[in-house]
């Protein structure tokens, strides 16, 4: 298989397993907010963006919040929007800073940096789109600051660590079902 296709068919089962995850494990942090669910779909996406970069990665969370959107399509399209901009920015600007360090440390660092990024990113998003969800305006800052950064911060952490458990691995079990 030439390398090109190689890639091509090692993102689509990234994204593959992505959407799986998405769609099967949702799991609520917040009993307060019970529509916020930890999935592990940024995993497979994140590994994806370590190995072919930040453009890649992007794409695949694209299609990630597409198919999920067509698929299941409960949040609707402002849920994917929300979706896209969260996982976007994680997998985005963690895989923009691995992409030059490509260490254990540089790795660690990447995540951390990503998931400054997705926080950083979602708050003003939020303050944009609760409205939209039907959360009244002046209830927008302390559900943002008491339920969804810390539900974010929370879901970055399993995330960060579980990629950081499985690229590796990951990425060789893939590569060696082409060779």
């Amino acid at each position: 298989m030439q390398t090109k296709t190689r890639k091509l068919v090692n993102m689509a089962v990234l994204v593959t397993l992505a959407v799986a995850l998405m769609v099967t494990i949702q799991i609520p942090l917040f009993p307060s907010a019970p529509f916020l669910k930890y999935d592990p779909s940024d995993i497979p996406l994140l590994i994806g963006g370590f190995w072919f970069g930040p453009l890649p990665g992007l794409i695949m969370v694209f299609i990630k919040a597409l198919l999920f959107l067509l698929i299941k399509g409960a949040e609707g399209p402002i849920g994917a929007f929300q979706n896209f901009m969260a996982s976007g920015s994680f997998v985005f600007f963690s895989s923009l800073y691995y992409r030059n360090r490509r260490t254990k440390h540089g790795a660690i660092t990447a995540l951390v940096l990503g998931a400054a990024a997705m926080t950083l990113i979602m708050i003003p998003t939020n303050y944009i789109i609760l409205p939209i969800w039907g959360i009244p305006k002046e209830a927008v800052a302390g559900f943002v600051f008491k339920i969804s950064t810390p539900f974010n911060l929370v879901k970055l952490a399993l995330s960060a660590v579980f990629t950081y458990l499985f690229y590796k691995r990951v990425k060789s079990i893939l590569e060696s079902l082409w060779s």
